[in-house]
């Protein structure tokens, strides 16, 4: 997750990772919950979620009933009923009445408790392609996008300090091939393809825009003096990069907004073993 996503289900206080997990099969997932620690933890089509160790999904938090609430997915997309917690259940900050439906990538909350909600996303890339490199970069989320003739994809896991992957092909080849990025510009990438997802719905023709401003405060420069200026020259350096794998034009920007991808992208969570 981008800094921006990881803040909006920040761990409440006393939570730790072992205090959340699923006992529904990632191979039977047709939803997701992200936690604010990065970790994915499968849903069924009906998964009911409390303290309770014989619930689908577990959440060991006091302000979290033993059966909290039920999630549910039917012929109109998925729903969240509270089962009378005392804590109550919310849906981006509202808190529900009865059976609600649960927007596609929504802030989940029980109790203190917030997730991000992603259904599962259609046509997923594989859990551990042959990338032709030995696939040694490996994360939580997987981003990709198509731009023109380019078919792009990074690896994004909990380290927001280090550098990673690009990887790019053609459109209906086979084999990926792959170019090391910096520290900088691999962040940057992470942040517009996970703003870009986020905001994929969204009915504007700028989807994902994130400030100069913002992303000087979030990218991890060596001066905590950074600025846009900083921001530009790695905007720069990543254009190049895209240009280089065919896909000229797909970082943009939005004056006065800031940057963002135009193109759509798509997710999928997988197994971080």
């Amino acid at each position: 997750m981008c800094r921006s996503c990881a803040f909006a289900v920040a761990p409440c206080e006393g939570l730790i990772p072992e205090h959340i997990r699923s006992r529904v099969e990632p191979a039977k997932a047709l939803a997701w919950v992200i936690d604010g620690f990065g970790g994915a933890h499968a849903v069924g089509a009906t998964s009911g979620i409390g303290r309770s160790q014989d619930g689908d999904l577990v959440v060991l938090a006091s302000s979290v009933s033993r059966e909290h609430a039920q999630l549910r997915q039917n012929g109109a997309g998925w729903t969240v009923r509270d089962l009378g917690s005392r804590n109550g259940t919310f849906v981006d900050g509202i808190r529900t009445e009865g059976e609600v439906a649960l927007p596609f990538r929504t802030v989940l909350k029980l109790g203190d408790v917030a997730l991000w909600f992603v259904p599962k996303v259609h046509q997923p890339l594989p859990v551990r392609p042959e990338m032709g490199t030995g696939g040694m970069y490996s994360g939580l989320v997987r981003y990709q996008l198509v731009h023109g003739n380019a078919e792009l994809c990074i690896v994004a896991g909990n380290d927001t300090e280090t550098g990673g992957a690009l990887l790019w092909r053609s459109v209906g080849a086979e084999a990926w091939s792959e170019r090391r990025l910096a520290p900088l510009e691999f962040q940057l990438l992470r942040a517009l393809l996970a703003r870009a997802f986020i905001e994929s719905a969204s009915p504007s023709t700028v989807r994902g825009c994130l400030p100069s401003k913002q992303l000087a405060r979030e990218l991890p420069f060596q001066s905590k003096y950074a600025n846009q200026e900083n921001v530009r020259q790695i905007v720069l350096r990543v254009r190049t990069v895209l240009a280089d794998v065919g896909a000229d034009g797909v970082l943009a920007i939005a004056p006065g907004r800031g940057y963002y991808l135009a193109t759509k992208v798509t997710a999928t969570v997988v197994d971080r073993h």
